[in-house]
């Protein structure tokens, strides 16, 4: 259920994928056979009037932590170590999600 989407302005090693799912199962303490990531790299951007290498992320889940400060820090930290992205150039935004407004196999949560 938790679905986290990368989009930057860069070149990206497929790698990230898998790294990035084992780290949102780590951060949420959520099994991996849940969690689901999306790449878009490549993207014309802009951040404060600059192309300087950047990402916007999107963390979507069910039950999400309220403390969402230090979801903020390990996310960054997990960009800016895999990326070279500094976290003052990285957005981030959370989406709790009610578990009937996420569907799986069927079913909702």
């Amino acid at each position: 259920m938790p679905y986290l989407q990368i989009q930057t302005n860069i070149e990206v090693e497929d790698t990230l994928l898998a790294n990035a799912s084992q780290a949102v199962a780590d951060i949420l303490g959520k099994p991996e056979s849940y969690v689901m990531i999306a790449l878009q790299t490549n993207i014309p951007m802009l951040f404060a009037g600059s192309e300087q290498p950047m990402a916007h992320l999107t963390l979507k889940s069910i039950n999400l932590p309220t403390n969402t400060k230090t979801l903020s820090s390990k996310l960054c930290t997990f960009i800016a170590s895999n990326l070279k992205i500094s976290p003052d150039r990285i957005y981030i935004e959370f989406v709790n999600v009610e578990r009937t407004s996420w569907g799986w196999n069927e079913r909702t949560f």
